[in-house]
Order: C-alpha cells, then sequence, then structure tokens
C-alpha cells in the first residue's frame, strides 16, 4: 500500500495492540541484569534470557507495518528508542548474491551509521570501534589503499601507514595537528624541534601504544572467529581481512566476524558500569527494523549469522531484530508446524510463552530454531474499512504511546552534572586544601617542597628569616652571591668527605655545625654579611684541607651550615632541630660560630650545653659567656683583655702626643638590653680606662630597631652621638656594633669632619674597616679600632689559611689584604683546627675511644703548652688551667684608618709565634705548670 494512502502512522488491524504491547515488553530495558524484565504467562512472574528474533510475516504489508513500528519507536515517551529501519532488498551495487559476504556487511554498516546518529540522542547513540575497524580493513585494498599492483616489497607497511591515517582522522587533535595550515604555522613559529616532535614523533608514537593497547585492536586479535592467531600478528591478520585477501576466506566465518564485531560495539555500549552512568541511562535495547526480508536477499543469512554468534559466545545482546517479509524463516517451521496459524490475540499469553518454553528448554542444543518467534500479522485495514476506527481506538489508540522506563534516579543527567560537579568541587577543593597544605609546609620550611632533601631542618622564622641547619646545598636565601659560591664550595666538600669515607673508613669521620647569626639577614646589603662569609670560608679551608689529608688518625670532615636569624635571637629553636639531627647522625661532635655576644647568645649556649655539644666560639669576646657553660670555648678574647689593650694604646697615645688628646674617654655603648658584648665592654673599658687615670664619662645610643619593633631606649641614635662628639677633646670610644659606627661617622662627618675627634673602636669595629667600599664612605676622618689578627695576609705559601683559601676560592685574592683585617676567616679557621686536632689526639691515645661530643670536649681542654695551637689568629693556648675557657693573651692588634681609608698597624699585644709584643701592652700571663 503507497505511503500517501495511509491515514494513521501506525498501521490498523486485529491484534495491532497486543504487537505494540509486545514490542514494548521487549524493548524497555530493565534496572537490573541484562535480559528484560519478567513477562507474566498465566498469573506467574517469569524470568526470560535472550531477545528472541521477531519475524512479522506480512504478506504485501510488510514495509506499511516496518513503517508503523518505527513510528512507534519514533514517538516513545520521553525519548526516542534507538532503532534503525533498513530495507534489505536495498543491497550493495553491483547487485551481491543474497548470502554474500559484501551484503551482509552492507546492511550491518548502514544499521551501524543508524545507531550512531545522533538523532538518538547523546545516552542513546554507539560508537562502533570494532566493527569500524573490521569494516574498514575489509574495504580497503592490501597495501593500504583501493589497489597497489606491482608493489612486490610488500604491503604490511602501506597497511600500517594507511591505519594511521584513519585514526589521525578519528582524532580532532591528531587532525589539526597535521593539516596543512597547522603544519606551516607550527613550522613557522616555534622550533623545528618542537615541530618535529608535535608534528610526527608523537602522533606516531600514540599510534604504536593505541595499536598494542586499543580496544578494538586487542578485541581483533583475541575473537574467535577466523583463527586469528594465525599468523598471530595483529598485522597478519588484518591483511587476510584486506582485499583480495579475504575473497580466500571462509564467508561464514567472515560473516560472523562482522556480526561479532557489531554486537560487540553494543555489548559494550550496555555493559553496566558504575563510573559510567550512562549506560544506566540506556532504559531501551537498539531495535533493527529489517524490511523485505526474505530468501532472496541477504535478510535471512544475517538473521541466521545472528543467532549464530549468539549460540558460539553465550553473551547477551542488546539487540532486538524485527523482519518484516512476506513469508516465514524456514528454521521456525520446524519448530512450530502452526506459526501461521496462531492469532495476535494468543500472543501473550500463548505465543510468546510458547517460545519462551521453548527457548528455555531448546536454547542449549545451539540450532537456530528456538531463536525465531514468528508472528503472521493479519491483512490491514484501510480506513474505508467498517470497523477501521473501531479497531483503531481498541486496539491502536490505547498502546500508540510507548513508555521507556526512566533511569535510576543516580544515573540521571541532572544527578550525574551534580555529581560530576560535587566531584570536581571536591578534588578542586582536596587539590587546593593540598595546595594550600603544601604552600603552608614551604612557607614554613623556607620556600622548599616535602620533599626536599633540606626541607626537614630548616624552619621560616617570624621575622620571614631562614633558620636551621642545611646539609644537602641549600644557601638560605642570602643576597650575597660570593656567599652562596662559598656554601655551594662546602656542600661540595661535604660530598667528597662522604665519597672518603666510603673508600677510606679506618679514618675518623666527624661533622662540625657552623651556627651563625646573619646568613639569612632579609635587606641586609652584601657587605655587612661579608664576615659571617668569611669566617665561613675559613672554616671550609680547614676542611679542604683535612679532604687533602691521607693520614690514618687525620679526620674527614663535613661541615653543615647553619642560620639562628639575626642577633641569634632563633638559636634555641636551631639548637632543638639540630638535637634531632644528631639522633640521626652520631658523627655530629660540635659546634662552631656563635655570632654576637647577646642574651640570645646565652641562650642558645645552655641549649647547647644541655644536649651535650661542646662550642668553640670565633668571633665572641663577652666576659660572661664563659659562665653559661663549662661546655663552651672561643678562639678570640675577652672584653677584659681588649680592655686592657685599649686602656694602654690609649695611654701611650695620650703620653706620647702630649696634651692631644686629653686624659679622659668618653665611651659610647649601646643602650639595648639584649646586647651582652656592648654593655659588658663599656664597663670593662670605663674600669680599665679609670685605672690608667683617665676621666672616664659614659654615653649610650639607642640602634636602630628591627622593622615593626620600637626603640630600645629614648637615648638619642648613633649618628646624633656622633654629632654631639665632635668638641670632645678626648678619646672616643666606642663599644658597639660595627653598623652604629658607621652611623656614628656619618654624623661626625656632617658636623666636624675637618677636625674630628680621636676615636677608638671595639673588635667589632673590623666588620666596618674590613670593606673597603664601606670604610672609604668617609674619607678625612681618622679612627683606630681593635683587631683579632695582626691585619696582613696574602696569597702564597707563608700562611697555611691563606692559601688554602685562594685555592679553593679563587677571587678572593684580591679581598684578602682588607678581609683579614676583620679576622674572622683566621677564627673560623683555628675553631675547626681545634676540633681537627682534639679528634687526632684521641686517636694516637686511645684509638678504640667513640669520637663521642664529651670526648672532644675534653680533648679540647687539654690544649696548652705544647699541645697550644699556633693559629691562623696566633697563640691558642687555654693556660693549663682545667676550668679556662678563653685562649691566654690572646693577639689583639690595634688597626688604624687615616684619612684615606688606608690601613696600618698601630702595635700589637699577645703571643704570636716567636714575635715580641709592643712596648705599651699589658704584660704576658705566664702558663699553668710553666
Amino acid at each position: 500500500m503507497a505511503s500517501n494512502e495511509l491515514d494513521s502512522p501506525i498501521p490498523v488491524f486485529r491484534g495491532a495492540g497486543h504487537l505494540l504491547r509486545l514490542t514494548a515488553d521487549l524493548v524497555r530495558r530493565p534496572r537490573r541484569r541484562e535480559c528484560p524484565e519478567p513477562v507474566r504467562h498465566r498469573g506467574v512472574a517469569q524470568g526470560r534470557e535472550g531477545l528472541p528474533v521477531v519475524c512479522l510475516v506480512a504478506g504485501d504489508d510488510h514495509t506499511r507495518l516496518a513503517k508503523g513500528i518505527s513510528y512507534f519507536l519514533s514517538h516513545a515517551d520521553p525519548r526516542r528508542v534507538p532503532h534503525v529501519l533498513h530495507d534489505v532488498r536495498s543491497g550493495p551495487e553491483p547487485a551481491a548474491p543474497p548470502d554474500s559476504v559484501e551484503a551482509v556487511r552492507h546492511t550491518l554498516e548502514r544499521l551501524a551509521q543508524g545507531f550512531a546518529l545522533g538523532v538518538n540522542g547523546s545516552d542513546g547513540r554507539v560508537r562502533f570501534r570494532r566493527f569500524g575497524l573490521v569494516n574498514w580493513l575489509t574495504q580497503v585494498g592490501a597495501g593500504g589503499g583501493p589497489s597497489h599492483h606491482g608493489d612486490v616489497e610488500g604491503n604490511d607497511h602501506s597497511l600500517l601507514q594507511a591505519l594511521r591515517e584513519r585514526e589521525f582522522r578519528r582524532r580532532r587533535m591528531f587532525g589539526l595537528l597535521r593539516s596543512p595550515e597547522t603544519e606551516l604555522a607550527v613550522d613557522g613559529k616555534v622550533p623545528w624541534w618542537v615541530w618535529l616532535f608535535a608534528v610526527h614523533v608523537f602522533p606516531l608514537a600514540w599510534f604504536r601504544v593505541r595499536r598494542g593497547l586499543g580496544c578494538a585492536y586487542r578485541w581483533l586479535l583475541n575473537q574467535p572467529y577466523l583463527a586469528p592467531r594465525d599468523p598471530g600478528t595483529f598485522t597478519g591478520f588484518a591483511e587476510r581481512l584486506t582485499t583480495p585477501h579475504n575473497q580466500v576466506e571462509d564467508p561464514e566465518q567472515l560473516r560472523k566476524l562482522m556480526v561479532n564485531a557489531f554486537l560487540e560495539d553494543l555489548r559494550v555500549a550496555f555493559r553496566r558500569r558504575f563510573w559510567r552512568p550512562r549506560t544506566a541511562r540506556r532504559t531501551a535495547y537498539c531495535v533493527a527494523l529489517l524490511d523485505g526480508v526474505g530468501p532472496d536477499n541477504c535478510g535471512y543469512p544475517l538473521l541466521r549469522t545472528i543467532i549464530d554468534v549468539r549460540n558460539e559466545t553465550g553473551a547477551f545482546d542488546p539487540l532486538l531484530v524485527i523482519a518484516c517479509g512476506a513469508e516465514p524463516p524456514a528454521e521456525g517451521s520446524e519448530v512450530r508446524e502452526d506459526w501461521g496459524h496462531r492469532s495476535l490475540w494468543e500472543l501473550t499469553d500463548r505465543l510468546y510463552g510458547g517460545w519462551r518454553e521453548t527457548f528455555l528448554h531448546q536454547g542449549r542444543a545451539r540450532n537456530r530454531a528456538p531463536w525465531y518467534l514468528p508472528v503472521s500479522i493479519p491483512p490491514l485495514m484501510p480506513p474505508s474499512h467498517e470497523t477501521y476506527e473501531l479497531t483503531r481506538r481498541l486496539e491502536v489508540a490505547q498502546d500508540a504511546r510507548l513508555r521507556i522506563p526512566a533511569p535510576p534516579l543516580w544515573a540521571r543527567r541532572m544527578t550525574s552534572v551534580v555529581a560530576a560537579c560535587a566531584v570536581t568541587v571536591a578534588l578542586l577543593g582536596g587539590a587546593g586544601l593540598v595546595l594550600r597544605t603544601e604552600s603552608g609546609f614551604r612557607d614554613a620550611h623556607c620556600g622548599l617542597g616535602r620533599f626536599d632533601d633540606d626541607a626537614q631542618t630548616l624552619r621560616t622564622a617570624p621575622t620571614g628569616e631562614c633558620i636551621g641547619v642545611a646539609r644537602y646545598g641549600f644557601t638560605f636565601h642570602s643576597p650575597d652571591p660570593s656567599l652562596d659560591n662559598t656554601l655551594q664550595t662546602i656542600y661540595a666538600q661535604n660530598a667528597r668527605a662522604e665519597e672518603a669515607h666510603k673508600a677510606s673508613p679506618e679514618r675518623p669521620f666527624v661533622t662540625l655545625v657552623h651556627l651563625s647569626a646573619l646568613l639569612s639577614v632579609s635587606g641586609k646589603p652584601s657587605g655587612q654579611l661579608a664576615y659571617g662569609r668569611e669566617a665561613l670560608q675559613g672554616a671550609a679551608s680547614a676542611q679542604s684541607r683535612q679532604l687533602r689529608s691521607t693520614g690514618a688518625t687525620e679526620p674527614i670532615l663535613r661541615i653543615f651550615p647553619a642560620n639562628a636569624g639575626s642577633g641569634m635571637r632563633f638559636g634555641t629553636q636551631v639548637v632543638d632541630i639540630l638535637d634531632a639531627l644528631r639522633q640521626q647522625d652520631p658523627s655530629i661532635v660540635g659546634v662552631t660560630g656563635l655570632d654576637q655576644s647577646r642574651e640570645a647568645t646565652n641562650r642558645t649556649i645552655r641549649k647547647l650545653t644541655a644536649v651535650g655539644l661542646p662550642m668553640v666560639a670565633t668571633t665572641l669576646s663577652a666576659d660572661t659567656l664563659v659562665r653559661q657553660s663549662p661546655m663552651y670555648f672561643q678562639v678570640s678574647p675577652q672584653n677584659t683583655r681588649e680592655a686592657d689593650v685599649a686602656a694602654a694604646y690609649a695611654d701611650h697615645v695620650v703620653a706620647r702626643d702630649g696634651r692631644k688628646p686629653a686624659r679622659q674617654v668618653r665611651i659610647i655603648g649601646s643602650a639595648d638590653p639584649t646586647d651582652t658584648y656592648s654593655r659588658t665592654l663599656s664597663d670593662d673599658v670605663a674600669r680599665r680606662f679609670k685605672a690608667r687615670g683617665f676621666a672616664v664619662e659614659r654615653t649610650p645610643f639607642t640602634p636602630p630597631p628591627p622593622p615593626g619593633q620600637e626603640p630600645s631606649s629614648d637615648a638619642p641614635g648613633p649618628g646624633t652621638v656622633g654629632q654631639r662628639s665632635c668638641s670632645y677633646r678626648g678619646v672616643v670610644f666606642f663599644a658597639g656594633r660595627a653598623e652604629d659606627f658607621e652611623s656614628l661617622l656619618g654624623g661626625i662627618n656632617e658636623s666636624c669632619n675637618s677636625t674630628p675627634p680621636a676615636l677608638l673602636g671595639g673588635d667589632d669595629v673590623a666588620r666596618l674597616a674590613a670593606d673597603a667600599d664601606r670604610r672609604e664612605h668617609y674619607p678625612g676622618i681618622p679612627y683606630d679600632f681593635l683587631d683579632f689578627t695582626l691585619g696582613s695576609a696574602r696569597c702564597d705559601g707563608s700562611s697555611e689559611l691563606y692559601a688554602e683559601l685562594s685555592r679553593i676560592f679563587h677571587d678572593e685574592c684580591a679581598k684578602i689584604p682588607n678581609s683579614s683585617l676583620d679576622g674572622h676567616a683566621a677564627l673560623g679557621f683555628d675553631a675547626v683546627k681545634l676540633y681537627v686536632n682534639a679528634v687526632k689526639q684521641l686517636r694516637e691515645e686511645a684509638a678504640q675511644m667513640p669520637l663521642t661530643p664529651p670526648a672532644v670536649w675534653h680533648a679540647i681542654s687539654g690544649v696548652h703548652g705544647d699541645e697550644a695551637l699556633d693559629g691562623a689568629s696566633g697563640i691558642i693556648s687555654f693556660g693549663g688551667d682545667v676550668d679556662r675557657q678563653v685562649p691566654l693573651d690572646k693577639l689583639l692588634s690595634v688597626q688604624h684608618i687615616d684619612g684615606t681609608g688606608h690601613p696600618t698597624q698601630a702595635g700589637f699585644c699577645g703571643r704570636v709565634g716567636g714575635r715580641t709584643q709592643s712596648s705599651w701592652c699589658p704584660p704576658l700571663e705566664p702558663e699553668k705548670g710553666r
């Protein structure tokens, strides 16, 4: 019947409603399992396995019937049932035999194209990866194209190249990368190696991985048809499917391979996975409506192949096949001889129930007959028929709307979107928490991540400084490149020390921690960090000397730089870190460094004593330090000795020059109550000058407070004190820090540059004098200062320290004449040498004694007499007293800076080899036992 004669989209005939209900029951997908929901048979709910192949025998009305069922499926509620209406009589051109592989392939291709259309919705469309690959291989030539006649070099390369191009065309990213416009643009704007990687290397590598791990490729080698393991490689099996090789293969096996690939893609699309909610939203099975099925086309061969694949694989296929034709299938008549006489009124109760019982009992026999559900369709009623309207209302109207089950709440798109958003928010929140945690960790650990080597022993102080112990190359964010280079040299020597220890395990292996106060002072110019760098360079020179030594008792030395923050204010926290580190590394035997005599330094010394570590300070000189711990030693003289030498020198100058300067002294000291150095030096100078007949006057000043803190007192600043000292006729003794002395010079320079007072500074002023740039900033103002060395050095073999220093720090030779003025390198060198000599003595006297911190401390206390150290900063001898912790008559020199900024030595006091001290110096103290 022509379509323009149709008055109703759904054909009207006796029993049409039953057919619609049967179709609805078969296409509805249950929420659990892969079989449809049970159908009630005689009042009893029964399960059902498999979907029948429904064969509708409608005579000449089969086309109209197929279109009506298609309309019924298209207008389902709430969404269309994925289906394809295909006329199997419209085969490939030229016409192929009904049972040919090409005819079946053509039909499957049309079905796959229909199921992949977007009209089925995003949840209903199916991607045919496996069938698409098989279909492409059967259509392509063996050489990768339509024909490659005369190719005698083998076709595997051409086939793989064609496969690559197919994959690249299917991927938008590769299609964009390999388009001519993109290649030209990328080639002209990026480096050649980026272009080569993006356009060639990466796509080829991706294809190789895809060919080995891609689901379609792996499935093709593991499916059961055509013996894919012969020859056993993908390329070899793929060539068998190409033209003309596939013409010699078994046609039945080829058809089964195609059908199995087609059905496997459907199985995968419907396979329930909790991470794929789209599969749960597929609440209707796919329907293949085959019109015109008969013995003279590919319809029957296709149905037989589908049933054979189902029997052989045993898998459930989410595909309902409805074949509309004029004749019944032969396999069905063998089982149901009266199939054509059954009425549609009996369809639900008898016909379908009978099919199910037959399928359950005979389905395992693996023959085709149990799968068929043949149904004879009465003649369709034309609109002019007398019972047409009544039959349409009774049979069609109430069942014309197909209602598809809604997906479960958890799988609905809105739920999925909300869940995806929630997961995304959770992941972002988790990632944010991780990032915040990591950021917080980095903020608390000097910008280092959790897996950085030094992260566990470093902390960020409230002031922003990085404190702690560095073992693996951290530079404390120092703004001084020279300091960074010094630290890197020490870390490199530490690595060499570990290698030397592995090569010579019999040699002693010890570690010293150099604890400094100004390794990371934020905003400090590099000149003010010079003394910290020089002390480290002296320690590194002693370490380098030990690395070049080969004696059995010569210790192999490591040095761990550590920072306690400006003013040593975080020293106790660093000691806690050091104590935990010592539990892991027993080679740590002592501490050197300890800058600036402040109350925080006292607390640090007491904390080091509590954890049992001896100390050898480099530049500390406050008198009270030795009272903090019996485990404390220093290689510099005390403030009392500085005061003796200063008073003796001032007495000598006044006696030599007569009335200028006058015999009076103004002592300028810090009003900061935590500055132990300035307080004790001021007190000692006052007593010593008064003993020599000087009139003593004390003037305090307030040093600039750290950012965010209030001034420590109401006293004027050092610049103002300098201006007020211009008219002073006596000696101005400065007992503060180098940076404050620089401010004092600035005040003098503003008020009396041409007639400055007589200035004499303590040892801390040497830090300013050692910096040539800062020293020459105030020309015309001469001054004297106390120095812990002779103030002269050169890069030659005459000095063990400076020869070693110039060898490992090549750029320091030009600085040595100035840097030697503050003596920090020499004092750092000698502090390490004390430990080295102590370890050597222990190994020589008691080779089996463990190198523990108490043993090393006891050995250091015995340095006197013949055991004294003739160091770079003078002779270090503790005089034979058991409780003496300060060197006896330690070297002190007076350096004079003239108006041009040139330093000269005005004299020295103390023990320096065989040299005699200046005549004006205090007498030397004899050693005990001599």
